[in-house]
């Protein structure tokens, strides 16, 4: 009743293969899903509008018209009288 046989064991590693090798396209394709509309909002926001931190905490630097740093936007002023910050 519970023999064990070489189809059994073949079959069993067959559908584990497939099921392990869907789950890994699944997840690859849903990883690339994020990933292209994370870059295409980001292209979005490229076009004159504001860009928006990534909630992981990755923020776009700007360029200081004055003293050519890159700083944060809404960062503190730095001192210098003509600071645009």
């Amino acid at each position: 009743m519970f023999g064990f046989s070489l189809t059994k064991i073949v079959f069993t590693a067959v559908v584990v293969f497939v099921v392990w090798n869907a789950f890994k396209y699944f997840t690859r394709l849903q990883e690339t899903r994020k990933r292209n509309a994370r870059v295409q909002g980001r292209d979005k926001s490229s076009g004159g509008a504001e860009p928006t931190p990534d909630k992981g905490g990755v923020e776009d630097m700007v360029e200081c018209k004055v003293c050519g740093a890159y700083v944060a936007r809404g960062a503190k002023p730095c001192g210098r009288g003509d600071c645009p910050f």
